[in-house]
């Protein structure tokens, strides 16, 4: 396999999992995945970076709302669980762009 077809292959399967899987799980499990995607995210950002709200952009936040209608709220739910407080200044900011 060559690399664009690697890549193309990666895209394919995240095009996949958005339009059939994520759709099908309950919003428990929508729940868990921001939790997990959000916590994993924040962790590899403050190692990598020094700064975990990086990982928040306006063009992430424009890929949720798109995904998840009901975005807003399923990530207030999630992140209530993240095991620590969650800066919501600093995440606003960042997704306004």
């Amino acid at each position: 396999m060559t690399d664009k077809e690697f890549l193309l292959k990666i895209i394919d399967d995240q095009n996949q999992f958005w339009s059939e899987e994520y759709p099908e799980l309950s919003r428990d499990e929508k729940v868990k995945y921001w939790l997990d995607s959000t916590h994993k995210g924040m962790r590899t950002q403050r190692e990598a970076l020094a700064d975990e709200y990086s990982e928040f952009s306006k063009k992430w936040y424009d890929h949720a709302i798109n995904v998840e209608p009901d975005f807003d709220k399923i990530f207030k739910e999630a992140v209530s669980n993240i095991g620590f407080e969650f800066n919501w200044e600093e995440y606003n900011k960042r997704i306004q762009g």
